[in-house]
């Protein structure tokens, strides 16, 4: 099934309003950007934490019939990389892809479930891992002269 010119306008500004409304929701922890894929970056919108940038979560523009140098170009699909930037022995630090995939202009709002799901997840760990730093105290220890021992509030 060939979508019209007007449809696939519709699905990308769909599409585009759906990432920014996630950007929002979950910008506590996570930061949405708007990328070259081309000349810098990974995609055309690149979801990264708040603190750090790896994990990534990368969509890009797939034309039919043109390229990016066509100021009047419409995607027809969209791919995903869910990646993190993981340390070699040799001390390189490549980009690993986890999950991939390939979404069809009509099936945009499946795009928008994954990247929910990844900003989700990014927040929920973020919040996880806020609840477990533990601040060192020291308290006296009644009848022992100088320093006291140190104990995890």
């Amino acid at each position: 099934m060939s979508l019209s010119r007007e449809e696939l306008v519709r699905n990308m500004m769909a599409l585009d309003d759906g990432l920014r409304e996630i950007g929002r929701r979950f910008g506590k922890h996570v930061f949405l950007a708007d990328a070259d894929p081309v000349t810098f970056g990974a995609g055309h919108y690149v979801f990264t934490p708040m603190a750090g940038s790896s994990p990534r979560l990368a969509i890009t523009e797939q034309y039919t019939g043109t390229d990016w140098s066509d100021d009047e170009r419409v995607p027809t699909s969209w791919t995903w990389e869910s990646e993190a930037c993981l340390a070699e022995p040799r001390g390189r630090y490549p980009w690993v892809t986890f999950a991939e995939g390939e979404i069809a202009s009509a099936g945009y709002e499946r795009l928008i479930v994954i990247a929910e799901g990844w900003a989700g997840a990014i927040s929920e760990l973020a919040e996880r891992e806020a609840t477990l730093i533990v601040e060192v105290t020291e308290r006296p220890e009644p009848g022992r002269p100088g320093a006291g021992r140190t104990f995890m509030a």
